[in-house]
């Protein structure tokens, strides 16, 4: 699960070889639903943004909850 403050990186390196970013915000319109996640990327062609969980990979948690 990813949480605001996590430090994440875009699961797809081949189009952007070293993206990552923070989280800032997310949200989720029904309990049922991923939520969206606000991320503000280090690359510097690529401004903050929404993203789907599933495009995402932690990679330091400030839950310490890596799995």
């Amino acid at each position: 699960m990813i949480y605001i403050g996590d430090f994440v990186e875009w699961r797809d390196q081949r189009q952007y070889p070293g993206l990552r970013g923070i989280v800032t915000n997310m949200q989720q319109s029904e309990p049922e639903d991923l939520p969206k996640i606000f991320v503000h990327w280090d690359y510097p062609d690529i401004g903050p943004c929404w993203e789907e969980e599933y495009t995402l990979r932690i990679i330091s948690a400030i839950t310490k909850d890596i799995k």
